[in-house]
């Protein structure tokens, strides 16, 4: 009888668990061996895998990645009414290990560094035929390029051996030269007592050295085994060896559990997501201003270097005019094959040149996004085309001193210019805006404004890097930066030192130990000592001064990150203290606290693994506060007028990114829109408007029971993610017209003058006729009907002219779209008959389809995307169409002589046909016919084999759109 039959589960599954169970029970009877689960913190993931391991009934091993979450394991499987059967023991049926203990590491880089040269001199031997004694002396004699070129092929190797240890292959790196002898010897007990289960915890973890070595225990425990990996997220955003890695160890996910289904089915604590924007303190902007400053001269210098054999301006206008193919110089490439391979190059040559007041080159156009001036994007495009292109196949010392000069510039600004371009990296730029101290300014503000609006019941948690600063001689930020700026003793300091934030007794919890303010030493201690009477044996308790904090102790043998981890979330949990201040790497996953209601994140994380699991520690449910509100903070530092002023905002986005929460309207989205709407992924807001929305936010943050009702906790859902756009005008964009928002489409007679006009021509001929036989009445109908057609016709002209957008009018574009898929039998008639645009704050519209489904809804964002907002659309589009454009200024009477004359009344914009339907003709016309019903009537322009079809490719491509569009996903 298996060890693992008295497991058994007494309480009820919920829905998304059973679902779990169930895709698990579909692979088992498919044969399938590898399970991958992901699920949030907090939603029961752990018992899951208990399950999982009771229903494979053989003897199993869990690997965690601390021992937070080890602990987690032996109380699940208490749980299941088998409190012996867990352990942290290689010989207990279900053996909790952390990943440390079995993949302890003698030094594998240094393993795989040596299987990496050994093959280099097996390789080089063959090919010269020399002996391996030989080829490894000549090596180490190797300098200069010789030297850089082996550094390069061993990179390379070192690569491979990776791949080929992830695909099982050992590659030459045998067990033995990864683990220590402790660690082989629990792999050799694990195997002789028939561990057939291995669950990997935190799987996302395995996408780093400790997944190679975990693949090599694997091939030694046996072929027999069921792998289970569990995860908050997975690491999507993985490539190369690494993806194959992760893959090999665990397939793709067999099931999703989607956070906002957790909180809507009411197992997770609702939450929203909020920031504080701020600017540098004066002594650290002068110091981004004067970097700002320099990179700003260099420019000046190569704008003013107009004649030199190096000069920058000369380089890109040559660039711009002589656009030649490789190895054929009478063969030019058009613009708009030029911008449509080059977009990011061809536009910023030409807001340089126009800048510069150079002149553009033939064919270029001269549209509105082409007379901004150039901004860092362009810049760093520009200088890496010319360093690459021309300064490094130039032998002379002028041209290594000037691409030296510019690689210093970029490099002040995070970027390393490097053989095969631009590499971006962490500055002191970068270091002063994530460590600025005004981030501990701006916590202390969130705290204290959620004390005053929680009061006895705020349970806050700060995440940092690190408790202490490293150490860095001779750093550029000296006297600038205090080195200890962004740890977590300063934050502490920080909350400790104002009057506000004081009497929330912080404490601060690291690898080190526990610290606090020196006025909270004695209260502090005091409750340490009367937990640790209840549950621990521990001997005397000191308080020693170091630094301007306390470090609170015991000189038990007991006194280990776990029973302090535990005695300051016992003290959180009380009230004792009402913030703990912890590094990400202790408090930042696997630590569990439910009263912890708001979160404040002062860490550069911002991979989707680590904001996920940051943010589950504000998430569980607490029993003592059924309506618990989780509020989630980041503390932004910007400076936007400066470049690479915006580093840490980048940093939020990308935090934010897959990452889903309430918006102000309700809908549950990703992106740093929820947090704010005029909060963009694109870039910042100007610095003047921090203070009303930081007081915005702060308002948003006390109104708990608004946040709560926009989550409809226990209403239905579809548990899908449909993307949506969302959009508003730009700064200056034309007011829409009086009918942008009608539901019908615009009758086709306002433009065409047929009927008029041939009232009018009716007019004429009577009159004719009427001269011809002189007769008074016809003579006098003919008088009175041509200048009455003519007069019918200048008027319906002038209403046309009014009701004519400068703009494109969202609504119609979208309708256009949805009629165009609808009649391409690609959407369904339900969905396309219901578009919805709604209002959200600073004027942006969201527009959706309710009733679409995910795919049918990504096809529409995407193709009104391209139309209404995507930069390069229209430069890669295969048609364009064109849409009757007013002009301002012309009366009616003009726009009747054009007709008169045979001449369309009106100007025309061209637009992109959107990719997906400008694939084929029909598909493009099926389009054209849905824009000349909801749009009006324009022609269709094929812009791939003609002069003509490019150079209206070109200038639709050159002209903003009006609009500024965002597409987000969207959880229903």
């Amino acid at each position: 009888m298996s060890e693992l039959a008295g497991l058994a589960f007494s309480g009820t599954w919920r829905r998304y668990q059973q679902q779990a169970l169930d895709a698990f029970e579909r692979d088992r009877a498919a044969g399938a061996r590898r399970t991958h689960l992901v699920a949030p913190p907090g939603s029961g993931k752990t018992l899951l895998g208990v399950e999982l391991v009771r229903r494979l009934g053989h003897r199993a091993l869990v690997l965690a990645p601390n021992s937070a979450v080890q602990g987690g394991w032996l109380r699940a499987v208490r749980q299941f009414g088998a409190p012996g059967l867990a352990a942290p023991d290689p010989g207990a049926p279900i053996a909790v290990l952390t990943y440390q203990a079995l993949c302890r590491l003698d030094d594998p880089e240094v393993a795989l560094g040596r299987a990496a040269q050994a093959r280099w001199e097996l390789d080089r031997a063959e090919a010269t035929g020399a002996e391996i004694e030989t080829v490894r002396a000549e090596a180490e004699r190797f300098t200069g390029a010789a030297a850089e070129r082996r550094r390069e092929q061993l990179a390379r190797i070192t690569s491979s051996l990776k791949r080929e240890i992830a695909r099982g292959e050992h590659a030459g790196v045998g067990l033995a030269e990864l683990l220590s002898a402790p660690a082989r010897a629990r792999v050799d007990r694990l195997r002789a007592l028939g561990v057939r289960t291995v669950v990997l915890d935190e799987c996302h973890h395995l996408a780093s050295l400790w997944g190679y070595v975990v693949r090599a225990v694997l091939d030694e425990l046996g072929d027999e085994m069921h792998v289970i990996g569990l995860t908050a997220t997975p690491p999507g955003e993985l490539g190369g060896e690494e993806a194959e890695l992760y893959a090999a160890l665990l397939g793709p996910v067999d099931f999703t559990v989607p956070t906002p289904a957790v909180v809507r089915d009411g197992h997770l604590a609702p939450y929203q997501e909020l920031a504080w924007l701020t600017e540098p303190l004066a002594v650290e902007r002068a110091w981004l201003a004067e970097h700002d400053q320099r990179f700003r001269e260099l420019i000046t210098a190569l704008h003013d270097d107009a004649e030199s054999e190096l000069s920058f301006p000369r380089w890109v206008l040559g660039r711009a005019r002589d656009r030649r193919r490789d190895g054929d110089e009478d063969a030019e490439v058009a613009w708009a094959d030029f911008h449509r391979a080059r977009p990011a190059l061809a536009g910023a040559c030409v807001r340089f040149l126009a800048s510069g007041g150079l002149g553009l080159p033939p064919g270029a156009p001269g549209g509105e996004r082409y007379r901004r001036p150039p901004d860092l994007d362009d810049w760093l495009v520009l200088l890496e085309d010319y360093v690459l292109g021309r300064l490094h196949s130039d032998p002379s010392e002028a041209a290594a001193a000037r691409a030296q000069a510019i690689s210093a510039a970029l490099r002040d600004l995070g970027f390393q210019l490097t053989r095969r371009g631009l590499r971006r990296g962490r500055s002191e730029v970068d270091r002063l805006l994530t460590g600025s101290q005004a981030k501990a300014l701006g916590l202390v503000e969130v705290l204290a404004a959620e004390a005053e609006s929680r009061g006895e019941d705020l349970r806050a948690l700060v995440l940092c890097d690190a408790e202490l600063a490293e150490s860095r001689p001779d750093d550029a930020l000296t006297g600038v930066l205090d080195p200890a700026a962004g740890t977590a003793r300063t934050a502490l300091a920080a909350i400790g030192a104002d009057g506000r934030t004081g009497p929330l007794r912080p404490l601060l919890v690291s690898g080190r130990g526990l610290r606090c303010a020196p006025g909270d030493a004695e209260a502090l201690q005091a409750m340490l000592e009367r937990e640790a009477v209840e549950h621990y044996r521990l001997g005397e308790w000191d308080a020693e001064l170091d630094g301007v904090l306390v470090a609170l102790r015991s000189s038990g043998a007991e006194w280990v990150p776990r029973v302090w981890v535990d005695l300051a979330t016992r003290l959180l949990a009380r009230g004792t203290t009402r913030v703990l201040v912890g590094t990400r790497a202790l408090l930042g996953e696997g630590w569990d606290c439910p009263p912890v209601n708001v979160l404040v994140d002062l860490t550069i994380a911002a991979t989707g693994v680590s904001v996920q699991q940051m943010r589950g520690r504000s998430l569980r449910l607490d029993p003592e506060r059924p309506r618990k509100l989780a509020s989630n903070w980041d503390v932004v530092c910007v400076a936007p007028d400066l470049a690479r002023g915006a580093a840490d905002y980048e940093r939020f986005v990308r935090k934010h990114r897959h990452l889903h929460a309430p918006a102000e309207d309700g809908e549950i989205e990703a992106g740093p829109g929820h947090v704010h709407p005029d909060l963009s992924p694109f870039g910042p807001p100007p610095a003047s408007h921090f203070a009303a929305l930081n007081r915005e936010l702060v308002d948003r943050a006390a109104a708990r029971d608004a946040a709560r009702e926009r989550w409809r906790i226990g209403a239905p859902y579809r548990g899908v993610e449909v993307p949506t756009l969302v959009a508003r005008r730009r700064p200056g964009a034309a007011a829409a017209p009086p009918d942008a928002g009608a539901a019908a489409p615009p009758s086709a007679p306002a433009i065409s003058q047929r009927v008029p006009l041939a009232a009018g021509g009716a007019g004429a001929a009577v009159c004719v006729a009427g001269a011809a036989v002189t007769g008074a009445l016809p003579l006098l109908a003919g008088v009175a009907l041509a200048p009455a057609g003519m007069a019918w016709a200048a008027a319906r002209l002038g209403r046309a002219r009014a009701r004519l957008p400068l703009v494109l009018p969202l609504d119609r574009a979208a309708r256009a779209v949805a009629d165009a898929y609808r009649e391409l039998g690609e959407l369904s008639g339900a969905a396309a008959a219901r578009i919805e645009l709604e209002p959200r704050a600073s004027g942006w519209l969201r527009c959706t389809l309710p009733d679409a489904t995910p795919e049918e809804a990504a096809k529409v964002a995407a193709a009104l995307d391209e139309l209404t907002g995507a930069a390069d659309a229209a430069g890669r589009g295969r048609y364009l169409v064109g849409r009757p454009l007013p002009e301002p200024g012309t009366g009616a009477v003009a726009l009747l002589g054009r007709v008169l004359a045979r001449r369309p009344p009106f100007g025309e914009r061209l637009h992109p046909v959107p990719a997906d339907l400008g694939r084929r003709r029909e598909r493009a016309e099926a389009f054209a016919g849905a824009w000349a019903r909801w749009v009006g009537p324009g022609r269709l322009v094929y812009a791939e084999r003609s002069d003509a079809g490019r150079r209206a490719r070109a200038e639709a491509a050159a002209e903003d759109s009006g609009w500024e569009t965002v597409l987000r996903a969207v959880w229903l």
